[in-house]
């Protein structure tokens, strides 16, 4: 299952005409000059943040681990990040083209990645029996939790490269084997391996979700869930460790959108507004985001707020593409581009998600 002729039509994210959105300028009063400057000072920190981390390239240096003092740990690793920062950026001064791929195995996987901005996967029934037995503490974990529908963060546990040396190591040889590894190198223009493994969870609600706009009486968007990831230079695998179909929450890609995602500011801003808060439908934060202006209005997390006859919304609808079981069990996607992820609205999906950033060096 790939693309099958479909191709995002616009050479930019959505944009969205808040003035004239049901739940924002239909319904709210013109900012004052007060909430403006609240509006703007929110925007400054979250555009402070979404720039340090860019600067960094936060996704590519490994995580503290979990303690109650993160300031702490941070100081304690500042040598160790600082290193890797500037060896990250010698290798990929150096490398020119050597990232692409050498194989048929890569190339197979890096064409159709670069030009849909994602590529489904099969995974042997061999592989996906280890995987759940080698995942079994984190899965087991996160049934314990229990009331996973409707809490994202709930239905997830990372695991601890440290703790887990054999697992990532038996991660990265497998999708290195399938070419995954040549391709996202070859994509992201760096050398790169399995960084992060994440188990999840996610089950439908009994009761449906409300629409986020539901004070006003705003309809649901058909487009809600849908978003991008700018800034982070990484790609992901999603590895289904059951049946996935179209209400189990498979993972969902806008065909090409990949490619309209690579403006630096629109990216930047989006990442902001996320970063401060500010991509809340709820009604306050609602109305300060109104308060910004107009060329500053966007958001990462824009899918609630795509009204249902807009152009983009229809390009959305019309050039999505579902990666479901039995066709694929896996899919490696880059998470700039327009995507949905794990939107179950029926039993439940168990999957992994794998990370694919620089590894320490």
């Amino acid at each position: 299952m790939q693309s099958e002729g479909k191709s995002y039509p616009f050479d930019h994210l959505p944009t969205i005409d808040y003035d004239a959105h049901p739940a924002y300028g239909r319904v709210m009063s013109m900012p004052m000059l007060g909430a403006r400057l609240k509006a703007l000072g929110y925007f400054g920190y979250g555009f402070l943040l979404a720039t340090a981390q860019r600067a960094i390239d936060i996704e590519h240096l490994p995580r503290p681990a979990a303690s109650g003092k993160p300031i702490v740990a941070l100081l304690r690793h500042l040598p160790t990040y600082l290193r890797l920062i500037l060896l990250q950026r010698l290798s990929r001064f150096t490398a020119g083209r050597a990232y692409a791929p050498k194989t048929e195995r890569g190339a197979a996987v890096f064409t159709p990645l670069q030009a849909d901005g994602f590529v489904p996967v099969t995974l042997g029934t061999d592989a996906i029996a280890r995987i759940r037995t080698q995942l079994a503490p984190q899965l087991s974990a996160l049934e314990q939790r229990g009331g996973l529908a409707g809490d994202p963060e709930r239905g997830r546990i990372g695991v601890d490269a440290a703790a887990a040396p054999d697992l990532y190591r038996w991660f990265n040889q497998t999708v290195a084997d399938l070419g995954l590894t040549e391709a996202a190198s070859a994509y992201l223009k760096r050398p790169v391996g399995v960084g992060r493994i994440v188990a999840e969870i996610a089950e439908a609600s009994s009761v449906p979700a409300p629409s986020p706009f539901a004070d006003v009486s705003v309809e649901m968007s058909p487009c809600d869930g849908f978003k991008v990831e700018p800034g982070s230079n990484v790609l992901k695998l999603v590895i289904y460790l059951g049946e996935v179909g179209s209400a189990n929450g498979p993972l969902t890609y806008v065909a090409g959108s990949n490619l309209a995602a690579k403006r630096l500011g629109d990216g930047l801003i989006r990442r902001a507004n996320d970063l401060a808060g500010l991509s809340s439908t709820l009604q306050a934060w609602r109305e300060t985001f109104y308060a910004l202006p107009a060329g500053l209005q966007r958001k990462a997390t824009f899918g609630a707020d795509l009204v249902a006859d807009g152009n983009f919304t229809a390009a959305i609808q019309n050039e999505q593409v579902a990666v479901t079981t039995p066709h694929s069990n896996a899919v490696l996607f880059d998470p700039a581009g327009i995507h949905r992820d794990g939107a179950v609205t029926q039993g439940r999906r168990t999957a992994v998600v794998v990370s694919f950033t620089e590894l320490p060096r």
